[in-house]
Parts: C-alpha cells; structure tokens; sequence
C-alpha cells in the first residue's frame, strides 16, 4: 500500500448559493402509471434509449422467502409510461449496472422463512436488453454476506465488492473473466464505502475510524497493489475525473464543501451550508456537469414540527457557477439515475419521476 502525503490549501470561493440564470436548467415531474400499492423503488438506470426501474414486492411479509424484485422500463423521453420489462426475479435488489447490451442484478434471497442474515444468498442474473431475457450466471451461498457494488465493463469482465461476512473488514474484490462464471478473489481487508470505476480502474471510499470516512484507495486496472490517500474532510461522496483530479463532497466541522485535490493540493470550490441542517447525499460529474443532491430541513413541515426535503445544485461550467434548483414537487430523490452530462432521472414519490436536461 502506499500513502501519499497530502498538502492542503483551502481557498473559500463561495459561502451563499451562487446562481446564474445561463446556468438555469429544464427539468419536468411526471405524473406515472407505476404501480405504487406494494412496490418500493430501490435501483434506476439510464442509457441512450431506456430508463430501467428496479422495485421489491413482498407478497408475505413474515416470509422473506416472497420477496421478488420487480424491472420496469420506460423510453427516454416519454418518462410517463412505463412496461413490465422482465419476468420478476426472485430476492431483494443488492446492487446493478449495466453495458450497451445487458442489465446486471445481484439478488439477495432468503432460504428460510424468518429473517435471519445467516439463511441467504446472494445471486448475480443478467438480463438481455433487447428481450428482458433473464439468465442466471453465479451464486455465493455464503450466509450474512453483502454485496457493495457491481462493474461490468464488457461481457466478459465484471467486478464486484464483496463481503463475506458481518466484519467491516472483511471486504473482498472478486473479478471475472469469463461473464460470472468463474470468480478470482482478492482480500482488502478495509471497509468500504461508495465505489467508482473510471476506465476499469477502480476506487473506494473507506476509514479507519468509524466516525470519519476520509480515506480514498484505488486499484489500477494491470496492478493489484492498493495506492490511498487521506483527506482532511468527513467525505460523503466523490468523483474522478479523466485526468485524475478528486472532486470531494462531505463535512468540514458542521459546513457542507464540495472540494476538488489537484496536484496534491485542496481547493475549495463550494461551500454549500454552513450548519448541521443541510446533509450531503450524492455527487456526479461528467465533464464540465457536477450535480450534489442533498437534504436539508425545514421547519415549516409537518405543521412546524419539521421535516426534511431534497436540494439539488448543478453547475455546467466545472463549479465556477452554481443554479439551486426548488424542488417542491419532491417528497426524495431515490433511486436516482446519470446519463453522461445531458440527464438526471429520478423517482421522487408517489409514482412521480423527475427528468432534468443537465445542458441546453
């Protein structure tokens, strides 16, 4: 493992929401037909053409054994209709990505009927986008295991983050060659956080106290060697960009910071509260687009006893500028789904999806 020594410069850009009307976006909430009486919406994907919806049923909540994930879809523009795309699968949805041709699912399902971590199983399905044919590749029979994250970058080669037990430190990252059917195994043995991928090179938020998550690794795609660096910032979220530079979304003291590390120097780019009432839940960059999704309290909700409500801030020009977006309509924003820097999809409840155009 090697250790980078980090040096901080912390320039203070911007304490109050910058907003720039050229920086203005559109964005539209549609009333669905989803079936919301017993689903609950857990998974959301987006590419050119579709935007997939991953919902869990449980016909017989004192049996798990019930549970079945359900997948439906949607076309890219038309975000107020949306089909059955698969036959149901059977457990709960742990983690999915995708390819041009193919949706990946990792399943968690229970064997016996009381809820206990020990009595299930995690199995990886993948579907076929142009027919919704499921098809089941591997499973891990190991009880009270869990599943982080999933990457498959073609048919072939696919990763996952995987833990075989209850112990923070036991992660593993398990790595295929062959489409799921065969699995290698390497131990990091640390915990691990939100994970990204950047040109099948991988990375991991972790910590080494439970109170502050504020170490990155990464793993490059010829290497198993793990390289990390540390940060002065409780990190809730973060990005890498093409040329290497972190963009970092957390908590310094009680203020919300976006901060970006470039040449192994910290600078500030936003911040976006200054107190324990605004929580930071999600950043996404794609080029010059950054989004930071958010939740904040209000308390004039809940006829003054207060609530919370989502916040989203999205800049086009790298965070030079920023737009604060109302969402009133929002009761959340989860799942939440990125198509490169033209699109945002979200279920926001009540059956209602939000669609943001990121660029004009």
């Amino acid at each position: 493992m090697k250790v980078y020594i980090v040096f901080f410069v912390v320039g203070l850009l911007s304490v109050t929401t910058c907003t720039d009307k050229s920086n203005m976006t559109q964005y539209n909430v549609y009333q669905t037909n989803l079936d919301v009486s017993h689903e609950l919406y857990t998974h959301h994907l987006s590419d050119d053409k579709y935007h997939y919806l991953f919902g869990a049923i449980e016909e017989d909540t004192r049996d798990f054994r019930t549970s079945e994930i359900t997948i439906e879809r949607a076309i890219v523009g038309d975000e107020k209709n949306w089909k059955s795309f698969s036959e149901n699968i059977l457990g709960k949805c742990q983690a999915v990505c995708q390819t041009e041709k193919y949706v990946y699912l990792i399943s968690k399902q229970q064997y016996q009927e009381r809820q206990d971590p020990k009595y299930s199983k995690h199995k990886l399905y993948r579907i076929t986008k142009e027919d919704g044919v499921v098809l089941e590749l591997y499973e891990w029979d190991k009880g009270n295991s869990f599943v982080r994250d999933i990457y498959f970058t073609s048919k072939d080669k696919g990763v996952v983050l995987f833990r075989p037990s209850g112990n923070p430190l036991d992660y593993q990252i398990l790595k295929t060659e062959n489409g799921g059917t065969e699995w290698n195994l390497q131990n990091i043995n640390k915990p691990v956080g939100e994970v990204k991928m950047l040109d099948t090179n991988l990375y991991f938020l972790s910590y080494k106290r439970n109170d502050k998550t504020d170490w990155i690794y990464s793993i490059e795609k010829k290497s198993n060697e793990l390289d990390s660096l540390q940060f002065d910032l409780k990190i809730t979220d973060f990005a890498v960009s093409e040329n290497g530079d972190y963009w970092l979304l957390g908590k310094y003291n009680e203020r919300t910071v976006l901060q970006q590390y470039k040449d192994r120097k910290i600078s500030e780019i936003k911040t976006f509260s200054e107190d324990a009432e605004f929580s930071p839940n999600q950043l996404y960059k794609y080029n010059d687009v950054i989004v930071v999704l958010a939740s904040e309290i209000d308390k004039s909700m809940l006829g003054g006893f207060g609530g919370t409500k989502p916040a989203m801030y999205l800049s086009k020009d790298n965070g030079l500028t920023w737009s604060n977006h109302p969402l009133d309509e929002a009761l959340y924003l989860k799942p939440v789904s990125f198509y490169k820097d033209e699109r945002m999809t979200a279920y926001i409840g009540r059956g209602k999806v939000l669609s943001c155009i990121l660029k004009k």
